[in-house]
Protein backbone atom coordinates (compact mmCIF):
# COMPACT_ATOMS: atom_id res chain seq x y z
CA UNK A 1 0.00 0.00 0.00
CA UNK A 2 1.23 3.44 -0.88
CA UNK A 3 0.20 5.08 2.37
CA UNK A 4 2.31 2.80 4.36
CA UNK A 5 5.59 3.02 2.10
CA UNK A 6 5.55 6.68 2.85
CA UNK A 7 5.62 5.81 6.68
CA UNK A 8 9.41 5.01 5.87
CA UNK A 9 10.48 7.35 3.22
CA UNK A 10 9.04 10.30 3.76
CA UNK A 11 7.58 10.39 7.53
CA UNK A 12 4.32 10.60 7.35
CA UNK A 13 2.21 11.60 10.24
CA UNK A 14 -1.35 9.78 11.68
CA UNK A 15 -4.69 10.89 13.23
CA UNK A 16 -6.64 10.17 15.86
CA UNK A 17 -9.89 9.11 14.52
CA UNK A 18 -11.74 8.43 11.13
CA UNK A 19 -12.04 11.64 9.54
CA UNK A 20 -14.71 12.43 7.20
CA UNK A 21 -14.01 12.69 3.71
CA UNK A 22 -12.74 16.16 2.21
CA UNK A 23 -16.49 17.79 1.90
CA UNK A 24 -17.92 18.43 -1.29
CA UNK A 25 -20.57 20.46 0.24
CA UNK A 26 -21.11 24.29 -1.85
CA UNK A 27 -20.25 26.03 0.99
CA UNK A 28 -17.97 25.69 4.04
CA UNK A 29 -18.72 27.90 6.78
CA UNK A 30 -15.80 29.55 9.39
CA UNK A 31 -15.08 28.86 12.73
CA UNK A 32 -15.25 33.01 14.34
CA UNK A 33 -11.71 33.14 16.52
CA UNK A 34 -12.43 37.27 18.21
CA UNK A 35 -12.36 38.79 14.64
CA UNK A 36 -10.39 35.89 12.88
CA UNK A 37 -12.37 33.82 10.42
CA UNK A 38 -10.89 29.99 10.45
CA UNK A 39 -11.54 27.40 7.88
CA UNK A 40 -10.32 23.94 8.24
CA UNK A 41 -9.65 22.98 4.42
CA UNK A 42 -9.15 18.89 4.46
CA UNK A 43 -7.35 18.20 0.92
CA UNK A 44 -7.04 14.62 1.72
CA UNK A 45 -7.04 11.41 3.98
CA UNK A 46 -4.33 8.21 4.34
CA UNK A 47 -4.98 5.46 6.64
CA UNK A 48 -1.97 4.36 8.78
CA UNK A 49 -0.69 1.55 11.16
CA UNK A 50 -1.17 2.21 15.27
CA UNK A 51 2.22 0.34 15.33
CA UNK A 52 3.77 3.94 14.95
CA UNK A 53 3.01 4.68 18.57
CA UNK A 54 6.22 4.80 20.76
CA UNK A 55 5.70 4.27 24.57
CA UNK A 56 2.62 2.05 24.13
CA UNK A 57 1.39 -1.00 24.84
CA UNK A 58 -0.08 -2.78 21.16
CA UNK A 59 -3.21 -3.95 22.77
CA UNK A 60 -3.77 -0.86 24.46
CA UNK A 61 -3.02 0.99 21.32
CA UNK A 62 -5.69 -1.18 19.30
CA UNK A 63 -8.19 -0.26 22.26
CA UNK A 64 -7.95 2.91 22.57
CA UNK A 65 -8.49 3.22 18.81
CA UNK A 66 -11.78 1.43 18.66
CA UNK A 67 -10.01 -1.99 18.22
CA UNK A 68 -8.56 -0.99 14.86
CA UNK A 69 -5.02 -1.59 14.07
CA UNK A 70 -4.71 1.66 11.86
CA UNK A 71 -6.21 5.16 11.64
CA UNK A 72 -7.37 7.32 8.94
CA UNK A 73 -5.81 10.69 9.24
CA UNK A 74 -6.94 13.81 7.47
CA UNK A 75 -4.51 16.05 5.94
CA UNK A 76 -5.57 19.60 6.70
CA UNK A 77 -4.61 23.09 5.75
CA UNK A 78 -6.06 26.01 7.53
CA UNK A 79 -7.29 29.15 6.09
CA UNK A 80 -7.49 31.91 8.66
CA UNK A 81 -8.87 35.22 7.53
CA UNK A 82 -7.88 38.07 9.85
CA UNK A 83 -7.85 42.12 9.54
CA UNK A 84 -6.10 43.16 6.57
CA UNK A 85 -4.42 39.55 5.58
CA UNK A 86 -5.99 36.08 4.38
CA UNK A 87 -3.61 33.71 5.68
CA UNK A 88 -2.91 30.05 4.21
CA UNK A 89 -1.24 27.50 6.89
CA UNK A 90 0.30 24.42 5.33
CA UNK A 91 -1.08 23.43 1.99
CA UNK A 92 -1.53 19.76 2.20
CA UNK A 93 -0.53 16.97 -0.08
CA UNK A 94 -1.87 18.48 -3.30
CA UNK A 95 -2.68 15.91 -6.58
CA UNK A 96 -1.69 12.47 -6.76
CA UNK A 97 -3.34 10.08 -8.76
CA UNK A 98 -2.57 7.43 -6.27
CA UNK A 99 -4.10 9.26 -2.92
CA UNK A 100 -7.01 10.82 -2.06
CA UNK A 101 -5.48 14.29 -2.01
CA UNK A 102 -5.77 17.54 -3.86
CA UNK A 103 -9.01 18.86 -2.46
CA UNK A 104 -7.16 21.86 -1.68
CA UNK A 105 -8.11 24.31 -4.40
CA UNK A 106 -12.06 23.20 -4.39
CA UNK A 107 -11.94 23.26 -0.36
CA UNK A 108 -10.85 27.29 -0.94
CA UNK A 109 -13.73 27.55 -3.24
CA UNK A 110 -15.91 26.31 -1.30
CA UNK A 111 -14.55 28.84 1.72
CA UNK A 112 -15.21 31.78 -0.76
CA UNK A 113 -11.64 31.84 -1.60
CA UNK A 114 -9.55 31.78 -5.04
CA UNK A 115 -5.78 30.87 -5.03
CA UNK A 116 -5.50 34.59 -6.12
CA UNK A 117 -6.83 36.16 -2.48
CA UNK A 118 -4.21 34.25 -0.49
CA UNK A 119 -1.74 37.46 0.91
CA UNK A 120 0.18 35.04 3.41
CA UNK A 121 1.25 31.06 3.21
CA UNK A 122 2.78 29.89 6.71
CA UNK A 123 4.22 26.54 6.09
CA UNK A 124 4.77 24.54 9.45
CA UNK A 125 7.79 22.32 8.32
CA UNK A 126 8.81 20.59 5.28
CA UNK A 127 7.20 17.60 5.43
CA UNK A 128 5.46 16.53 2.21
CA UNK A 129 1.89 16.48 3.37
CA UNK A 130 2.30 20.02 4.21
CA UNK A 131 4.34 21.66 1.16
CA UNK A 132 2.83 19.83 -1.39
CA UNK A 133 -0.26 22.36 -2.79
CA UNK A 134 2.59 25.30 -3.22
CA UNK A 135 2.94 24.39 -6.45
CA UNK A 136 0.59 23.65 -9.83
CA UNK A 137 1.02 20.33 -11.62
CA UNK A 138 3.08 23.17 -14.63
CA UNK A 139 5.58 23.69 -11.81
CA UNK A 140 4.44 27.28 -11.34
CA UNK A 141 3.34 29.08 -7.88
CA UNK A 142 -0.19 27.81 -7.13
CA UNK A 143 -0.43 30.98 -5.01
CA UNK A 144 0.72 33.99 -7.40
CA UNK A 145 -0.04 36.83 -5.02
CA UNK A 146 1.61 34.95 -1.53
CA UNK A 147 4.15 35.37 0.29
CA UNK A 148 5.76 32.48 1.88
CA UNK A 149 7.26 31.77 5.14
CA UNK A 150 8.90 29.10 7.01
CA UNK A 151 10.88 29.09 9.98
CA UNK A 152 14.94 29.29 9.24
CA UNK A 153 15.99 26.73 11.29
CA UNK A 154 13.60 24.26 9.48
CA UNK A 155 14.45 25.23 6.24
CA UNK A 156 18.22 24.98 6.85
CA UNK A 157 17.65 21.57 8.58
CA UNK A 158 16.47 20.17 5.41
CA UNK A 159 18.31 21.79 2.61
CA UNK A 160 21.68 22.97 3.82
CA UNK A 161 23.73 19.80 4.90
CA UNK A 162 21.52 16.94 3.05
CA UNK A 163 24.71 14.68 5.15
CA UNK A 164 23.15 15.26 8.46
CA UNK A 165 19.81 14.00 7.11
CA UNK A 166 19.14 10.21 7.75
CA UNK A 167 20.31 8.84 4.53
CA UNK A 168 16.63 7.74 3.61
CA UNK A 169 15.75 11.41 3.35
CA UNK A 170 18.58 13.06 2.12
CA UNK A 171 16.98 12.62 -1.69
CA UNK A 172 14.73 15.49 -0.48
CA UNK A 173 17.67 18.11 -0.15
CA UNK A 174 17.39 18.91 -3.88
CA UNK A 175 13.21 18.43 -4.38
CA UNK A 176 12.73 20.96 -1.05
CA UNK A 177 15.42 23.15 -3.05
CA UNK A 178 13.84 23.26 -6.22
CA UNK A 179 10.04 23.88 -4.97
CA UNK A 180 10.96 26.92 -2.35
CA UNK A 181 13.34 27.87 -5.41
CA UNK A 182 10.17 28.54 -7.08
CA UNK A 183 9.02 31.37 -4.72
CA UNK A 184 12.54 32.28 -3.98
CA UNK A 185 13.03 33.82 -7.57
CA UNK A 186 9.53 35.47 -7.41
CA UNK A 187 10.53 37.13 -4.15
CA UNK A 188 7.97 35.91 -2.56
CA UNK A 189 10.23 33.58 -0.15
CA UNK A 190 11.21 35.02 3.41
CA UNK A 191 12.59 32.60 5.77
CA UNK A 192 12.16 33.76 9.26
CA UNK A 193 14.01 33.54 12.73
CA UNK A 194 13.16 32.39 15.78
CA UNK A 195 10.68 35.20 17.54
CA UNK A 196 10.59 36.77 14.87
CA UNK A 197 6.69 38.77 14.96
CA UNK A 198 5.21 37.55 11.63
CA UNK A 199 2.16 40.29 11.39
CA UNK A 200 0.06 42.21 14.09
CA UNK A 201 -1.14 39.41 16.36
CA UNK A 202 0.70 36.46 14.54
CA UNK A 203 3.83 34.95 16.24
CA UNK A 204 5.33 31.82 15.68
CA UNK A 205 5.67 29.42 18.26
CA UNK A 206 8.98 27.36 18.34
CA UNK A 207 8.00 23.25 18.76
CA UNK A 208 11.08 21.70 17.26
CA UNK A 209 10.80 18.07 17.64
CA UNK A 210 8.67 16.48 15.18
CA UNK A 211 11.52 18.02 12.79
CA UNK A 212 14.41 19.98 13.36
CA UNK A 213 12.39 23.49 12.88
CA UNK A 214 8.81 22.53 13.12
CA UNK A 215 6.77 25.76 13.99
CA UNK A 216 2.64 26.20 15.76
CA UNK A 217 1.65 29.59 14.46
CA UNK A 218 -0.30 31.67 16.77
CA UNK A 219 -3.03 34.15 16.12
CA UNK A 220 -4.83 36.53 18.97
CA UNK A 221 -7.53 38.56 18.56
CA UNK A 222 -9.91 40.34 21.45
CA UNK A 223 -8.47 38.32 24.01
CA UNK A 224 -8.83 34.69 22.17
CA UNK A 225 -6.09 32.43 21.13
CA UNK A 226 -5.97 30.20 18.22
CA UNK A 227 -3.08 28.36 17.42
CA UNK A 228 -2.14 25.94 14.05
CA UNK A 229 -0.14 23.13 15.51
CA UNK A 230 1.18 21.38 12.69
CA UNK A 231 2.32 17.82 13.51
CA UNK A 232 2.40 19.07 17.34
CA UNK A 233 -0.40 15.92 17.83
CA UNK A 234 -0.89 12.88 15.27
CA UNK A 235 -3.21 10.20 17.31
CA UNK A 236 -5.99 12.58 18.60
CA UNK A 237 -7.68 9.40 20.47
CA UNK A 238 -4.40 8.63 22.22
CA UNK A 239 -2.12 11.50 22.62
CA UNK A 240 -5.12 14.15 23.62
CA UNK A 241 -5.02 11.11 27.55
CA UNK A 242 -1.77 10.00 26.98
CA UNK A 243 0.06 13.01 25.40
CA UNK A 244 3.76 11.00 26.71
CA UNK A 245 3.15 9.21 23.83
CA UNK A 246 5.16 9.58 20.57
CA UNK A 247 5.45 8.51 17.31
CA UNK A 248 7.94 6.67 15.36
CA UNK A 249 8.77 9.55 12.89
CA UNK A 250 9.58 12.53 15.40
CA UNK A 251 13.30 13.65 14.75
CA UNK A 252 13.89 13.76 18.36
CA UNK A 253 10.99 11.63 20.23
CA UNK A 254 11.88 13.09 23.47
CA UNK A 255 12.24 16.55 22.65
CA UNK A 256 8.81 16.51 20.86
CA UNK A 257 6.61 14.35 23.95
CA UNK A 258 8.57 17.20 26.04
CA UNK A 259 6.76 20.53 24.02
CA UNK A 260 3.51 18.83 23.61
CA UNK A 261 3.41 18.19 27.11
CA UNK A 262 4.78 22.42 27.68
CA UNK A 263 2.13 23.47 25.61
CA UNK A 264 -0.96 21.47 26.07
CA UNK A 265 -0.52 23.16 29.81
CA UNK A 266 -0.73 26.49 28.35
CA UNK A 267 -3.36 25.77 25.81
CA UNK A 268 -5.66 24.30 28.27
CA UNK A 269 -4.94 26.99 30.96
CA UNK A 270 -5.59 29.53 28.46
CA UNK A 271 -8.74 27.98 26.41
CA UNK A 272 -6.51 28.31 23.24
CA UNK A 273 -8.53 27.02 20.11
CA UNK A 274 -6.53 24.31 18.39
CA UNK A 275 -6.48 23.34 14.98
CA UNK A 276 -4.29 20.67 14.06
CA UNK A 277 -3.02 19.46 10.49
CA UNK A 278 -4.08 15.69 11.48
CA UNK A 279 -7.14 16.19 13.36
CA UNK A 280 -10.66 15.96 12.35
CA UNK A 281 -11.92 18.71 14.12
CA UNK A 282 -10.85 21.76 15.47
CA UNK A 283 -10.79 21.86 19.60
CA UNK A 284 -10.12 23.11 23.15
CA UNK A 285 -8.71 20.81 25.73
CA UNK A 286 -9.56 20.77 29.38
CA UNK A 287 -7.47 18.67 31.75
CA UNK A 288 -8.67 15.45 32.63
CA UNK A 289 -6.57 13.01 34.76
CA UNK A 290 -2.96 12.02 33.78
CA UNK A 291 -3.73 14.38 30.11
CA UNK A 292 -6.58 15.99 28.26
CA UNK A 293 -10.11 15.89 27.14
CA UNK A 294 -10.86 17.68 23.58
CA UNK A 295 -13.98 19.45 23.06
CA UNK A 296 -14.94 20.17 19.64
CA UNK A 297 -15.28 24.31 18.80
CA UNK A 298 -18.46 25.02 17.60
Amino acid sequence: MRALLLVTTLLLPVAAMTPPAPTKASRLEPLRVGQLQVWRLQDGRISLAASLLKGLDAAEARRMLGGKDAADTPVNAFLVRMPGRTVLVDTGIGKDPEEDSGHLTEQLAAAGVAPSDIDLILITHDHFDHIGGLLKADGTRAFPKAVLRVARREHAFWTEDPSRLPERLRDRAPKLKALFGVYERAGAFRPFDDGEELAPSLRALSAHGHTGGHTIYAFTSEGQELWCIGDLIHFGAVQFRRPEVGVAFDLDGDRAVKIRQELFREAARRKVVLAGAHLPQIVRIIPKGAGYEAVPVP
